[in-house]
């Protein structure tokens, strides 16, 4: 059989890459190679060390596969040496000598050898190299993919090979810059690749959802690739987004370079002008009592009405404020899940530093098979302008409310909403009795 594993570097223009969020891309490259006629071997070693090795597989347009094989015998020092039980090697010792002998030990943190006289142990921490005599030729330093193939022709045969691999994500980002009630959400993704291997060129698609596995491995959803003759030197470097079953996938319109340890940072959407609403939220349960800062919660529609509907990929969202002069102050930042159209987007912003929430227990009655307390809150607005407030209260358990100086609404079974706006430099006092009864 002859051996025949020239790969031809050659910049092609159909390789893509498809990375998804479970530390995970799918891989498409052509390949070639120049072979003789009938059976030989090929061979190909450009691979991730995060290869599946049950994923890779190959389509030759000129020739035919008559077995696949997966060969991850690298080299490795450690190997080697345990390899070399039995034989002579060298130990350099730090600040010492280098000693010779038997290899009798390389296990745990010693190594032995057997000299002419005596027997030595070394720790390995003191070792500063070891040799042996070796006549052996370049050992297999990457994975690689072998077939054997049997091809009609001599010549430069093509395929197109697919694998996944590991050590390959992407996470949006978002910075929305907030001024007055208006803000602009700029929307983008870091893809990382954090394999051994350089990829350039690449045309790059990014799938938001996670997939199912089976026996722990994925099962990857294909794709054909789009044409992009469309696209010009002045088109700005946004995704397209599109539907991939029940995924949503971005698909980049400018090839990329991602290196081996190396992240890139891609824009999702041309930014969004979008309208939003604020509010300062106390949120207390049963018998609190405390004084502090009420939280800052921010709501973003994510329809057309708000210049929005469009998925919005789960991501870190980081806060900003546009200042008098135009410049940008940091405001904090929050995680944003997967927002589908027409559902609401709410981020967490800090503490108010103006906008100050007391709790106090006024009364509270526990007997043997019941329990009452009346509540007062006081909210006070030192800011300089209109602010909206959200009271949230927590009572678990079977229980009713009686007393209550403003009307609130019932969220769910264990929790109340007073909601009101208290005007600039404006304070305001609820109070209410909860009252719970059990057999």
């Amino acid at each position: 059989m002859r051996i025949i594993s020239l790969f031809l570097p050659i910049i092609l223009l159909s390789q893509s890459m498809t990375v998804y969020k479970d530390n995970i891309a799918l891989v498409k490259e052509p390949v070639y190679w120049s072979v003789q006629s009938g059976l030989s071997e090929i061979t190909y070693d450009q691979l991730p060390n995060g290869l599946f090795p049950e994923s890779p597989f190959l389509s030759l347009h000129d020739a035919s596969i008559l077995y696949q094989r997966y060969n991850n015998d690298v080299f490795s020092g450690e190997k080697y040496f345990n390899d070399k039980l039995g034989q002579y090697i060298y130990v350099k010792v730090h600040n010492d000598k280098i000693q010779e002998g038997t290899l009798i030990e390389t296990k745990g943190s010693n190594i032995s050898l057997k000299t002419r006289k005596d027997i030595m142990t070394i720790a390995r921490s003191k070792v500063d190299y070891m040799y042996a005599h070796d006549q052996q030729t370049i050992p297999q330093i990457h994975p690689e993919l072998a077939w054997d193939i049997n091809s009609p022709m001599i010549g430069t045969i093509s395929g197109d090979l697919v694998y996944l691999s590991g050590g390959f994500d992407w996470n949006a980002v978002y910075r929305f810059i907030l001024n007055g009630n208006k803000g602009e959400l700029i929307t983008e993704a870091i893809v990382k690749n954090s394999s051994n291997v350089d990829f350039s060129n690449f045309s790059l698609k990014l799938v938001e959802g996670n997939l199912q596995k089976k026996g722990g491995r994925p099962q990857p959803i294909y794709r054909s690739d789009r044409s992009m003759s469309s696209m010009t030197a002045e088109s700005p470097p946004v995704a397209s987004e599109d539907v991939l079953g029940d995924f949503h996938i971005y698909e980049l319109p400018e090839r990329i370079d991602l290196n081996q340890n190396q992240s890139v940072t891609v824009r999702l959407y041309e930014p969004k002008n979008v309208d939003y609403t604020k509010t300062y939220v106390f949120q207390n349960s049963e018998r609190s009592k405390k004084e502090e800062p009420l939280k800052i919660e921010i709501k973003l529609a994510n329809t057309a009405e708000n210049g929005l509907d469009i998925p919005l990929p789960q991501g870190k969202v980081s806060l900003y404020l546009k200042s008098e002069d135009e410049s940008l102050e940091y405001a904090g930042e929050d995680e944003l899940k997967q927002i589908p159209r027409g559902e609401t987007a709410t981020i967490s912003a800090g503490r108010a530093f103006d906008v100050i929430g007391k709790r106090i227990v006024l009364h509270y009655d526990r007997q043997r098979k019941s329990e009452e307390a009346s509540i007062e809150i006081i909210v006070k607005n030192k800011r300089d302008e209109k602010v909206n407030i959200r009271l949230a209260e927590q009572i678990r358990g079977d229980w009713i409310i009686r007393d209550a100086s403003d009307n609130y609404i019932k969220k769910d079974a264990s929790t109340i909403h007073f909601s009101f706006s208290l005007d600039a430099g404006d304070s305001k006092t609820v109070t209410y009795t909860y009252r719970k009864e059990w057999k």
